[in-house]
């Protein structure tokens, strides 16, 4: 009985086959890119022309090698191809080990852009929160209202004997990273009703990526449907940025398939662990500068671009609240900027810094993740009290024993 011959020069012309479709489709899909610098052709940048000669170079050595190659071209292509396979495995089992274990909290730079693509286009505030929906974020517990906050359900109208407070921001007040039920929201409607022995409610109206002109809008559209007692605002850093154009975002508006090449690696790169992994410590490097310098003598916000546009947004969320008798504090969710606190005392702001509450956790503990900056769960415990104390400070809310005075007198 005849035993077929293993040829290893055939599996190899086999593999090169291969690897040849694969590469070949590539480069024809890549051909049909128009770069947004076309220094070549008048159609490609430098930068992509290059890609595209190098899938066209290694076309040319894989037809040689099925047509011309001999038996020592044959053994040094197999090794080269066995290299390239046995690092597809270990790159595959390297993935899926760190989405299984998601060291560091990595899962943190995947989940963004599935969350960001859920909001909804809105004309005048760019997107908003999508409505009546749950989901697990991070983790984590997220459940927006028929209203679009993350929230309990709220009617519009006051109950009577509840006292409402609106509180605005971004991702710091949406509470990422940390469980529904958790955020400084929430811990302030416990503290208030222990404090005063009434009811309160802290509407928790936080968007991720809000800057202060769309949380202006939304005060004006929605908020002051709520009829707050008092409206607390928390000021972080990159309130300053521009609004998002949701139909220009990318990274929130991914298509059922890439349309181009350089989409379809972009969209590798977002979506692989692997990569995020690669630039994590970069990441974590420039995290700490940035703490580093938030503990020395920062730049002032209000010297960079933008701050114009925010400090509008801010006078004019106080006017609005102060002609309808409701109270308005700008609470800044870390760090001191004179500047900052002298132009909002200007402009007849109350203003207070919430620095004081990452100071009371362990330095282990702060934020959510490593590579997540965001606060964690103990900071919005102690940013609840800071706010609170401050409302006491300011004569918004009466404690127990203050109510008793004011009933006996």
């Amino acid at each position: 009985m005849n035993k077929t011959n293993f040829k290893p020069q055939s599996f190899i012309i086999i593999i090169n086959k291969f690897f040849f479709i694969i590469v070949l489709a590539l480069f024809v899909w890549g051909t049909f890119h128009v770069s947004d610098q076309q220094d070549i052709f008048h159609r490609y940048s430098y930068q992509y022309a290059i890609l595209l000669v190098s899938l066209a170079f290694f076309l040319l050595i894989q037809l040689w090698i099925h047509f011309f190659a001999n038996e020592r071209i044959l053994f040094i292509a197999g090794n080269f191809y066995t290299f390239v396979v046995s690092s597809i495995i270990v790159i595959f089992l390297v993935e899926i080990s760190l989405r299984f274990f998601n060291p560091w909290g990595i899962r943190f730079f995947h989940e963004l852009p599935y969350h960001m693509q859920g909001m909804v286009d809105h004309p005048q505030l760019g997107y908003e929160h999508p409505r009546g929906v749950s989901y697990e974020l991070g983790e984590k517990q997220v459940i927006l209202n028929r209203n679009g906050l993350r929230d309990r359900e709220i009617p519009y109208t006051n109950p009577v004997g509840e006292s409402r407070i609106l509180s605005l921001g971004d991702s710091v007040t949406f509470g990422w990273g940390v469980d529904q039920g958790q955020t400084f929201s929430d811990h302030m409607e416990s503290l208030l009703k222990k404090r005063t022995d009434r009811q309160w409610e802290v509407i928790n109206a936080g968007v991720n990526g809000y800057n202060t002109e769309q949380e202006q809008i939304w005060l004006e559209l929605e908020g002051l449907k709520y009829s707050p007692k008092i409206v607390v605002l928390t000021y972080v850093g990159n309130d300053i940025d521009a609004i998002f154009d949701p139909n220009l975002t990318t990274w929130r508006r991914y298509p059922t398939w890439p349309s181009s090449l350089p989409m379809a690696l972009d969209r590798l790169k977002s979506l692989s662990f692997l990569f995020q992994v690669t630039n994590m410590f970069t990441r974590m490097h420039s995290i700490a500068e940035s703490r580093n310098k938030s503990t020395q003598t920062a730049p002032c916000i209000t010297n960079k671009t933008g701050w114009k546009s925010s400090k509008t947004a801010l006078e004019r969320i106080a006017n609005t609240l102060r002609e309808q008798g409701i109270h308005f504090l700008v609470a800044k969710s870390s760090g001191s900027d004179a500047c900052f606190f002298e132009e909002l005392e200007a402009a007849n702001i109350n203003a207070i810094t919430l620095k004081d509450a990452w100071s009371m956790v362990p330095a282990s503990s702060r934020h959510v993740s490593r590579i997540d900056s965001h606060p964690s769960a103990m900071v919005h415990e102690r940013m609840a009290v800071l706010i609170v104390d401050e409302l006491e400070r300011l004569g918004w809310i009466l404690k127990n024993d203050q109510r008793r005075d004011m009933i006996k007198q």
